[in-house]
């Protein structure tokens, strides 16, 4: 019986779990740039295209040269994963319970030379980019501790007939995977799958793909078949698409932007004549998230929690603090005190430990970014400085506090996927319920509040597949806060929880009458 147990965290103000930081850096950076090629089988294709990425915080260092994936090769790795899927399928589920923890285990004794990884590839510091690697291996033995509650299904027996209700994997899973949690949300949309005994197609995101490819590389280690399972990498647009349009694909396992989920919903849900089945999509798009500050609040924990959940990596989380919905009463009050939070952020390389504030993923992030700053900047309450020297270097935006009275506004409703957060007034705590359940998202949300009644209410009436109360809204934990939204934030789907490994698998009912009458001819001697 596998239990679970979540990997605990190093303390980063110890200077024995300091130590390797740099070295494990240097060794990663002396590779550059990394080659991630497409594998299929096992084999790399040969004569792909190829493109750059560089590191966020220095672009002008080159740390991956990906491979453009191409139809060929995609319908190389279906044709693998339709011939060897029956021998994943039909192993004793016990053995891929055993392989996803190896891979656990893998990761978390690898977890240096990852974590640095992480660091040169998406500008994520240290501790941030440590615990996406606990939670990469949290998700491995979550699932095949759950997955060993399932297998074995269910019996109800009666005199003369037998039930057993039981699950069979779907086929070919498609995961087209996120930049901004490279290592955990792409293990877990991976994991899943592979225990359950689907074989995978690992599309890694075109910024991460290094990451991706270290993390593929360890499942084979753990024994996950490369008949399997194969990575393809390349643009989202391009064999993401065309993964996504496969008619062998059974589900696509999608994290990532709401106009691109929306779309792979309407291509998923575009079910022709010739159709021999209907495709599921588990989409996670973001969300426009909220935190409510009641007038009685502990305004420290407060400050505290949104400072963390508004510019942790930047803000580039789907989970991450956009809007502050601040009672009148408290709210001259919390503004200078999160001004002045705001404004003793380090912003420097992630490199550096202290740093709090590093770069955004690419240039096309920050123009993007710059825009919107541009488009506002009449509703700027505070903007951190930036040095000129990072500013050359790297793709840094500064943390910038708006101030707004719009509810229709951009500020209020557009997900921007950066270190920018923006204070909305309210008078009555009915009305910051009302004002935070007004959008088209429904990820995360947040209270702070020391009245026993408005928490009640607000647990009641608040619309977000993780609410928080009096602590931070991101950095949910495998178990504990099983992560996923509704209206236009997802399908629902609970990632690190109960119901998700059944996303990706068929239930069946099998009965059979037992009350036999006589025997066939060839049974008789």
């Amino acid at each position: 019986m596998q239990i679970f147990y979540n990997e605990p965290i190093r303390d980063f103000s110890k200077e024995e779990n300091r130590k390797w930081i740099s070295p494990a850096i240097q060794k990663i950076r002396n590779r550059f740039p990394i080659f991630v090629p497409a594998i299929v089988s096992g084999e790399e294709i040969k004569n792909l295209s190829k493109e750059k990425h560089t590191n966020p915080a220095n672009k002008e260092e080159i740390t991956t040269e990906y491979s453009l994936s191409n139809s060929s090769a995609l319908e190389k790795a279906i044709r693998s994963s339709k011939k060897y899927f029956s021998n994943w399928s039909k192993l004793d589920p016990k053995e891929r319970i055993s392989i996803l923890c190896k891979t656990g285990n893998l990761i978390s004794e690898n977890k240096d030379e990852l974590c640095a990884l992480i660091l040169l590839e998406t500008g994520k510091n240290i501790p941030e980019a440590e615990a996406d690697i606990i939670e990469a291996v949290d998700f491995c033995r979550y699932y095949a501790s759950e997955y060993e509650k399932i297998f074995k299904g269910q019996r109800i027996d009666l005199p003369g007939e037998e039930n057993l209700y039981s699950y069979k994997p779907k086929g070919i899973v498609g995961v087209i995977a996120p930049w901004n949690f490279p290592a955990a949300i792409l293990t877990g949309m991976c994991a899943g799958p592979l225990v359950c005994g689907n074989a995978v197609l690992l599309k890694p995101a075109e910024q991460s793909s290094a990451i991706g490819l270290y993390l593929y590389r360890l499942f084979l280690k753990a024994g996950v078949p490369n008949e399997v399972f194969h990575f393809l990498p390349g643009k989202g647009e391009e064999i993401g698409a065309e993964i996504v349009r496969h008619p062998e694909v059974a589900v696509i396992n999608f994290t990532g932007s709401r106009e691109v989920g929306v779309s792979i919903l309407k291509e998923c849900g575009n079910i022709g004549p010739d159709a021999k089945r209907i495709k599921r999509a588990l989409c996670e798009m973001g969300g426009k998230n909220p935190i409510i500050v009641d007038g009685d609040a502990d305004l420290d924990l407060a400050v505290e929690g949104a400072l963390h959940s508004a510019f942790g990596f930047q803000g580039q989380k789907c989970s991450a603090l956009s809007k502050l919905i601040i009672l009148d009463s408290c709210y001259k009050m919390f503004q200078s005190r999160f001004v002045e939070a705001v404004s003793s952020l380090k912003i420097d390389s992630p490199e550096i430990l202290s740093a709090k504030i590093g770069p955004v993923i690419n240039e096309e992030s920050k123009q993007r970014l710059e825009k919107v700053l541009g488009d506002h900047k009449n509703k700027i309450l505070f903007q951190a400085k930036i040095s000129e020297d990072l500013k050359n270097k790297g793709h840094y935006v500064p943390p910038t506090i708006f101030e707004e009275d719009d509810w229709n506004g951009d500020l209020a409703r557009k997900e921007f996927f950066g270190p920018f957060v923006t204070f909305f007034r309210v008078k009555k705590f009915e009305e910051a319920i009302e004002r935070a359940n007004d959008s088209d998202y429904a990820l995360t949300a947040g209270l702070y509040s020391r009245n026993p009644e408005h928490i009640e209410k607000a647990k009641r009436k608040i619309e977000a597949g993780n609410f928080y109360i009096n602590r931070a809204i991101t950095g949910a934990v495998v178990e504990r806060q099983p992560f996923g939204g509704f209206k236009l934030s997802g399908v629902g789907a609970k990632a690190g929880g109960p119901d998700y490994l059944k996303s990706f698998l068929e239930p069946v009912t099998i009965t059979e009458n037992t009350m036999r009458r006589g025997f066939t001819a060839d049974l008789i001697q």
